[in-house]
């Protein structure tokens, strides 16, 4: 049910229902046209413009033939009454009309046609721009991707979602997810069938204020409004939203096919998207391939090739790597130069997938075999070099490093896992990621979605610190051993670190928790932490309550927590110190060639004083 009232919701606020309905309005506002006059043929043709029957010609009362030169009409056409100027690519100012174009069977609203080879069953918004264009088409029967079957994951089409224009990252893990009952199924179905009814038009459609600029063929599709086409080599059977806040961006040599863009778009430089669905603010540039995949809100992909794929909110690939048949809802990871997670076609089905954790990073050179789900280890790195194994893995920020072939008793072909370093030793990296996705991300994915301690995280925490407690100390584990690691093996010493990091990590979220209540009832601040404690909701926060120590008195509880917090901020700069020294050991003018990111420290120092203010002001309550 919850699947069916979010579609609902989501289609009643459809852009596409406002353009069907400016389309039919157009369509339908006969009674404002009129036919040409003997002497606006005459004009129309000394101005160099032929029609085989301009009775089928229809004007605006005010229409006037002096923007309209050059020109072939044919079918049935509308024509406004023309007036001022706009501005094309390179801000050229030029006045609105028709130039040097053929036009069938088109409703030209107060625009600017100029040198296009055909524009054919197309509805052109006022203020729109298409210049130098060579076909700009429709034939008639769209259906703009909406209710269109798409296979992600398992390439042989094991997990299918119905897709549309407008899909939030929401409605794709609830289909991916959550299977739901035939007859909800069913009426899924329904509801976008109904939808695609209701926006369905037969014309191809330029929005309000768009540009399509230099593009050799637009075929079946619809420019959103403020969108800019520039330079591409194609774009068919394409739905591309925008906005006046969130303008769409294609240009340079990009190939658009059977695909759904969402506001705020950018693609460019050779890119090539087909079969999928961009959503909101998403970039695709420097020849990326991105094929039969969804790319959630606020990712980056350059060089790169996504396949078959979902790839979760504010993920980046910025060098050539692969990335297929992946299911990455909660997204926010990068993958390095040479990242191969897709390994499954050495002599076998293109049947198995993989399940990145959030945050996860693939390092340089990486080779990930197929079938793996890491989605119990969110931000974990997988060190550059390594081949990975078909494997599940549950152990939060961990990192994976070549193993040692020659340590008793381990098969040669594990790699070794230090589970919770990312948290101990890479606050650095960690922050600053949490600081771009704020900036990227702002007002779409909201913060607690990618916070380290947002709720499934620390539920994986947890229960990765209670199957470390072993009641057989050894030298080296294995997944015989622990459950969860792999095709990895675990040294005793880093399981002992691994439990001191992970208890370190439930503190600080239990004590924050402590201190919020605090925060919302003064009255708290008399009681022991003990007593404040009983106020803990949830049947995780209490299992972790009943492991987590907590100190006698709320003052000490406060001092424990500042503690846990300076060290982490600490951390964080000592990670940005050491990569100076580093640089500075190497390079004589490192300094002067890597400039601090400003933006990141201040707003790092910002989050440490507006703790240590926090934490003063529940003291003097005390």
């Amino acid at each position: 049910m919850q699947r069916l009232l979010k579609l609902k919701k989501v289609l009643k606020n459809s852009v596409l229902l406002s353009l069907a309905e400016g389309f039919r309005a157009a369509k339908a506002s006969g009674n404002k046209f009129r036919p040409l006059t003997a002497d606006e043929i005459v004009a129309l043709e000394k101005n160099g413009n032929r029609c085989e029957d301009w009775s089928r010609v229809l004007v605006e009362s005010a229409f006037a033939p002096n923007r309209i030169y050059n020109s072939v009409f044919s079918g049935d056409v509308r024509l406004p009454a023309f007036y001022g100027t706009l501005l094309l690519p390179g801000d050229v100012s030029f006045p609105t009309g028709i130039y040097d174009s053929l036009v069938h069977n088109s409703i030209i609203e107060n625009a600017l046609v100029n040198k296009v080879a055909m524009l054919s069953n197309v509805l052109v918004r006022s203020s729109a721009v298409v210049n130098n264009v060579g076909s700009l088409v429709s034939s008639g029967k769209i259906g703009y991707m909406i209710g269109s079957t798409m296979n992600v994951g398992n390439e042989m089409g094991g997990r299918s979602i119905l897709v549309f224009p407008d899909i939030t990252a929401d409605l794709v893990d609830l289909q991916l997810f959550h299977k739901a009952e035939p007859d909800v199924e069913a009426a899924f179905a329904e509801q976008l069938k109904q939808f695609r009814e209701d926006s369905a038009v037969p014309f191809g459609v330029v929005g309000k204020g768009a540009v399509v600029s230099n593009t050799n063929i637009v075929r079946n599709s619809w420019i959103g409004a403020h969108a800019r086409i520039e330079g591409a080599s194609k774009i068919r059977n394409s739905v591309i939203l925008s906005s006046l806040e969130e303008s769409t961006h294609i240009y340079d040599s990009v190939i658009l096919e059977n695909s759904n863009v969402q506001a705020g778009v950018k693609v460019h430089t050779g890119a090539e998207v087909q079969g999928s669905v961009l959503m909101s603010r998403v970039k695709i540039a420097s020849k990326a391939i991105v094929k039969s995949s969804v790319i959630a809100p606020c990712c980056h992909i350059e060089e790169g090739e996504v396949n078959s794929s979902y790839m979760g909110p504010l993920t980046q690939m910025h060098h050539h790597s692969l990335l297929i048949a992946a299911l990455w809802p909660e997204g926010c990871g990068n993958l390095g130069y040479g990242a191969n997670v897709g390994s499954n076609h050495t002599g076998r089905m293109p049947d198995q997938e993989v399940m990145p954790g959030q945050g996860m990073f693939f390092g340089l050179g990486v080779n990930v075999k197929f079938p793996a789900n890491y989605r119990e280890s969110p931000f974990t790195i997988i060190a550059s070099g390594v081949t990975t194994l078909p494997q599940r893995l549950k152990f939060p920020f961990s990192l994976i490093r070549p193993g040692d072939p020659q340590l008793m008793g381990v098969p040669a072909r594990l790699n070794e896992i230090v589970p919770g370093w990312n948290y101990a030793r890479n606050a650095y990296a960690l922050d600053r990621n949490v600081f771009k996705y704020s900036v990227r991300g702002k007002g779409v994915v909201p913060s607690a979605f990618y916070s380290l301690y947002n709720p499934e995280t620390v539920r994986q925490v947890f229960d990765a610190y209670n199957r470390l407690q072993v009641s057989e100390i050894r030298d080296v584990y294995t997944k015989e051993h622990i459950d969860g690691l792999g095709e990895n093996f675990m040294r005793e010493r880093v399981r002992q670190e691994a439990l001191r990091i992970y208890g370190e990590y439930l503190e600080r979220y239990l004590l924050d928790m402590v201190i919020g209540f605090v925060e919302n009832d003064a009255l708290l601040a008399t009681q022991p932490p003990k007593e404040i404690r009983r106020l803990i909701t949830g049947d995780l926060n209490k299992e972790i309550a009943r492991v987590v120590p907590m100190a006698d008195t709320l003052d000490e509880l406060v001092k424990r927590y500042r503690l846990l917090s300076k060290s982490w901020f600490e951390s964080v700069s000592h990670g940005l110190d050491r990569d100076n020294e580093r640089g500075r050991e190497i390079f004589d003018d490192y300094d002067d060639a890597h400039p601090v990111d400003k933006n990141f420290v201040e707003w790092e120092k910002a989050r440490f004083e507006e703790s240590v203010k926090r934490l003063n002001n529940v003291l003097k309550n005390i």
